[in-house]
């Protein structure tokens, strides 16, 4: 589940009046740890009990959005914040036994969420979702058009056999539900489910679509 950015109050003025170093939060696959980007690096906690397993502290730069794979070591990160670690266009994959990159996507335009899972990552932009395959050499397998989704709003099933997706479709106000599994890896999904929903309320109408 994706929780995203803060967004600010509207007494605050701004982001930095109440979170100033919290920048993204999201939970694993099965909600049992939930990670946090900073201006200075990313957190990771386990959530019941709640403690913090392990920080990363960055010298050079945030982590704007961060996405765990379930309690592996594999993370991806999307720079961001005053200093961005990483161009806010490119997704890293982060291999924390050996705090090191090994893997790099570049896109046109600026990632706004990113979703993985044991054979995929999923990334948004503003006008597209696109699955790439999880490995050290990452190959595009589709691309779904959408609406304008400048939140980049995303819901993908947790379990891990499962690799149903819900976003937002080509109109405003329906959401696309893909089985990936139906989808050839170089043409248009096979089955494509678009449900009318109400003008803003994509994310969590996705979220419990998919739950069905």
């Amino acid at each position: 589940m994706n929780i995203g950015r803060p967004v600010p109050r509207a007494s605050s003025g701004s982001q930095e009046a109440y979170a100033p170093e919290l920048l993204y939060a999201t939970f694993n696959q099965d909600y049992g740890c939930f990670a946090i980007g900073t201006q200075s690096g990313f957190r990771i906690f386990n959530s019941d009990p709640y403690k913090e397993k392990m920080r990363r502290e960055f010298k050079d730069g945030g982590i704007g959005i961060v996405a765990m794979l379930y309690r592996s070591n594999y993370l991806a990160f999307v720079g961001g914040g005053r200093n961005p670690r990483f161009p806010p266009n490119r997704v890293m994959l982060w291999d924390d036994a050996s705090s090191n990159i090994v893997a790099e996507l570049e896109f046109r335009s600026d990632v706004l969420n990113v979703q993985l899972q044991r054979e995929r990552i999923v990334v948004v932009l503003r006008n597209k979702c696109i699955i790439c395959s999880l490995e050290a050499k990452p190959r595009h397998l589709h691309a779904f058009e959408t609406a304008d989704n400048d939140r980049g709003a995303l819901a993908i099933s947790g379990g891990s056999q499962s690799s149903i997706l819900a976003f937002p479709g080509r109109q405003k106000g329906h959401i696309q539900i893909v089985d990936l599994q139906s989808c050839p890896r170089t043409s248009r999904p096979l089955r494509l489910d678009r449900r009318s929903i109400g003008p803003g309320r994509t994310a969590a109408a996705a979220f419990l679509l998919i739950q069905v």
